[in-house]
This record gives C-alpha cells, sequence and structure tokens, in this order.
C-alpha cells in the first residue's frame, strides 16, 4: 500500500482513479469494553475483525479508539500529557494489520460523547473546567488537544516503521466523533493544525442526524460525514447533493443497517455518484474464549449471520455485496475458511472461531486421533455460546474431536487440530 487517497472536488481518488466504499464500524479496534471490562482487543480479534471486513469486501474501516483514547488506565492518553507506549502497541499493531489487508482507516481524534474510552469532557476535566464546551474555546484546552494531535500524527509505527502522518493506510483524519457543536472556527483551526503537521492526509468533520452546512466553506476540510439514525434513504441523498455541490467529499460515517428497505438503500447509493462511501454501524466477530462477542446497542452485525435466521442472513449479504458493487469489483466467491481451534472439550467443545465461517461441523473417535470419526454436529450455525455440549459424551472414556468451518454457501476448510478430551473421573 503505498499510495494516499486523494481528493478531486467532490471525489475521493486514488492511484487516479475513483475511490467508493462501503465498510463498517469497528469503534472497538484500538480499546475495547465488551470483553472483562475495558481493555485492549488481542492480537486474535484485531486480526479476526479484519480479515472479516475484507471478506465482506470492505476497502475502508472506521475505526473511533485507534486514536479517541483518553482518560482511562489503558488509554492512549490515561492522563494529560502522559502517553500509554502499549496502548500506542496495540494502535501500531492494528494499523499495521489494516495495511495488509489493504483497509484504508477513518480515524476520529476524540469523541464527542463521554464513553469508556473518554471524550472531550476528559479534556476540559482535565484543567479543572465544568463545562464541556471550554473544549472549543478554551486555550489551554485547545493546547492540549494539538498536543495529543501531534503525538498521534508523529507516531512512529513500531511494525512498519511507517510514522502515521507517512501511511497510506490512513484514509483521513476525523476531527472527532459527532462533534455536532463544534464551532466553525475551531473546527477551521484544528484541520489547519492538522495539516501543518500532516500534508499527506484528508481532514473529516462529522455530525449526527443532520449536515453540518456551515462547514461547507471552511476551506481545510476535504470530508463531511453524517450519521443517520434512523436510516432516511432521501435525507442521505440530499446532504451528499449539497456536500457534492459545496466541492466536498460527503460521506454516511455511521447509519442503521437493520431497519431499513436493504434494496433500494443499497441501489441508491450505487447510483448516486455523490456518495463517496459509507461505514454501517457495527461489526463484531469471534471471542478468544469461543463463541462470538455479545454487544448490546442493537445496531451489532455478525458476518455472515447464518445463526441469526435466514432473513438476517440475507441481509448481511447484501452489504457484502453491495461493498464489491460500490468500488467496481466482481463479487468473489465465498472465502473458503480457515481451521478453528479447538481450546477445551472435556465438559463441552469450546473453540475459537474463524473468519468467514457461517457453520460449523465437530466430529469425535472414541477409537484413537486417526478416527473412526461419527458426527456431533453437522453445520450447525456459528452463534455466541462459548461451549457446545456434546449430548452423547461419554466422560469416563478417553475421546478425540476435531471440527471444521464452512463458507455460508457450504465450502469447508481444513479440520481443526484433534483435541483429546481426558476421562472424568465420576
Amino acid at each position: 500500500m503505498k499510495s494516499f487517497v486523494t481528493r478531486s472536488g467532490s471525489k475521493l481518488m486514488l492511484d487516479g482513479e475513483s475511490f467508493r466504499f462501503a465498510g463498517p464500524n469497528i469503534y472497538w479496534l484500538g480499546l475495547d469494553e465488551n470483553v472483562d471490562g475495558v481493555d485492549w482487543p488481542s492480537e486474535f480479534r484485531v486480526k479476526n475483525i479484519l480479515d472479516t471486513a475484507a471478506e465482506m469486501g470492505a476497502t475502508a474501516v472506521r475505526a473511533h479508539t485507534l486514536a479517541s483514547s483518553h482518560g482511562c488506565a489503558k488509554a492512549i492518553e490515561p492522563l494529560l500529557g502522559i502517553y500509554n507506549e502499549e496502548a500506542l502497541l496495540r494502535v501500531d499493531y492494528a494499523l499495521a494489520y489494516a495495511r495488509k489487508k489493504m483497509l484504508r482507516l477513518l480515524i476520529p481524534f476524540v469523541d464527542n460523547w463521554s464513553y469508556y474510552h473518554g471524550g472531550r469532557e476528559t479534556f476540559t476535566k482535565w484543567r479543572g473546567l465544568s463545562d464541556k464546551n471550554e473544549f472549543y474555546t478554551h486555550p489551554d484546552v485547545i493546547a492540549d488537544f494539538k498536543a495529543f494531535i501531534h503525538v498521534i500524527l508523529s507516531r512512529v509505527n513500531t511494525y512498519t516503521g511507517v510514522a502515521y502522518k507517512d501511511d497510506p493506510t490512513i484514509l483521513a483524519w476525523e476531527l472527532g466523533n459527532e462533534l455536532n457543536d463544534a464551532p466553525t472556527a475551531w473546527v477551521a483551526d484544528i484541520a489547519a493544525y492538522i495539516k501543518s503537521v500532516d500534508a499527506n492526509h484528508l481532514i473529516a468533520h462529522g455530525k449526527q442526524y443532520q449536515l453540518d452546512a456551515d462547514k461547507l466553506d471552511v476551506a481545510q476540510l476535504d470530508i463531511l460525514d453524517v450519521h443517520y439514525y434512523p436510516t432516511d434513504v432521501e435525507k442521505l441523498v440530499q446532504d451528499a447533493l449539497l456536500v457534492q455541490a459545496a466541492d466536498k467529499v460527503y460521506i454516511a460515517g455511521e447509519y442503521d443497517w437493520l431497519h431499513v428497505d436493504m434494496p433500494d438503500f443499497l441501489q441508491t447509493i450505487e447510483k448516486e455518484e455523490a456518495i463517496a462511501g459509507t461505514f454501517f454501524w457495527s461489526l463484531f466477530g469471534q471471542h478468544d474464549q469461543g463463541g462470538l462477542v455479545e454487544h448490546y446497542d442493537g445496531f451489532s452485525l455478525y458476518y455472515p449471520g447464518n445463526g441469526m435466521g435466514e432473513a438476517m442472513a440475507t441481509r448481511i449479504d447484501q452489504l457484502r455485496t453491495h461493498a464489491y458493487s460500490i468500488s467496481g469489483r466482481q463479487v468473489p466467491l465465498h472465502r473458503v475458511p480457515d481451521a478453528p481451534t479447538i481450546l477445551e472439550a472435556t465438559n463441552a467443545i469450546t473453540f475459537r472461531g474463524t473468519a468467514g465461517a457461517a457453520f460449523y461441523t465437530v466430529e469425535k473417535s472414541m477409537i484413537s486421533a486417526e478416527g473412526p470419526w461419527t458426527i456431533v454436529f453437522e453445520r450447525r450455525p456459528a452463534d455466541h455460546s462459548r461451549s457446545w455440549i456434546d449430548p452423547r459424551r461419554v466422560v469416563a472414556a478417553h475421546t478425540w474431536y476435531r471440527l471444521k468451518a464452512h463458507s455460508p454457501t457450504g465450502e469447508c476448510g481444513d479440520y481443526s487440530d484433534v483435541y483429546l478430551a481426558e476421562p472424568v473421573e465420576l
């Protein structure tokens, strides 16, 4: 990945051609709250989710916590002016793996809201200020935010040796997630500061529910980003046309993919050249300890979704087709999944899943690691269960297990390593 995404008027460009995309939000890529409290996602989870995004046809991903990470022990900036090297190493890894998968990243610097990974209120509290809106006006807070931005831009990735400001993996920097009340002068000032340090990357500004029309004249901005809950296709197109008329790039940085007429929505986006790209909210993958990571905001997507019913699997497959179509690529056959990993099988079968797997077949032998094999579960849909119980397990006997994953169209990959479940004393 050598070329930066650039802007020509209202279009994103890559190597002299229009760059249009559809992909996911993976907000937790740098810091998560879904597994055992606030913690960094494991390398397995980072690889698994980026492999999944790529299999879905994504060429770009929006990822809050690769920079929006403040005020907690595992944040990039846990305390004012103090930076967490381990947190930055985790970001390094995510950037390096995204680069390997040819995925571009849209990265916000801060959040409007005070979530587990902090937000703009974290900066005002550090200065003893009770009004979070002073984030936009207080000179010390503005200086603190610029100092943080400088650290991020200047960071040299320990895996690639490339400074973030020189890394074409980054599609654009976003001033912040849903900075709904950001004054135009502040937007212009921060965008100009970023470009004074980083001349390579585009700058985005986003807003929740409606276009921030007063930002259309900010010369330093390249991209306007709007979020839609619920998704209103007509409004989305109207916003895109307004941004296009201002000679800026339009993207839908978040949208509700569950409660929309999917065929009409996707076809409208593909036909409307004013829409450079969309990011659905939001993608989750396999848990390190088996099953899928659970998240409860009502918009969680688990690809390929076969364990969620036929209608849901169809909707998710439409998103995959759309991601390839909007970028002018043929929709490929589903990738044959890699081998899963059995973690434990003494009392129940616990296994680490694999990207793109729709079903798993579990087999066992009561004789040896070479078989003969009988089927315990045949093409059982992937689900949130951490463990699958063998209903005919003889706990007093040696039992060998193996399993394989199937794509949505049934193709199966290699078997896992064989796991020996030792007898259990009764």
